[in-house]
């Protein structure tokens, strides 16, 4: 009894380290995504920027 109670909480164990690591991989992924279209979108739109200075 006691022996499936250790395996029971090894595996809840182990879920829980898994879904943390799930989740920062998540997280990082998101960011890595915003990033890339954040750079993306800033280098499109690079120009529209500095005519709009120079307009001024």
């Amino acid at each position: 009894m006691n022996n499936k109670q250790t395996e029971s909480s090894d595996k809840t164990g182990k879920i829980k380290r898994l879904e943390t690591e799930n989740e920062k991989l998540k997280r990082l992924k998101a960011k890595r995504e915003a990033d890339a279209f954040k750079r993306k979108y800033f280098e499109y739109y690079d120009d529209v920027k500095i005519s709009y200075r120079e307009d001024w």
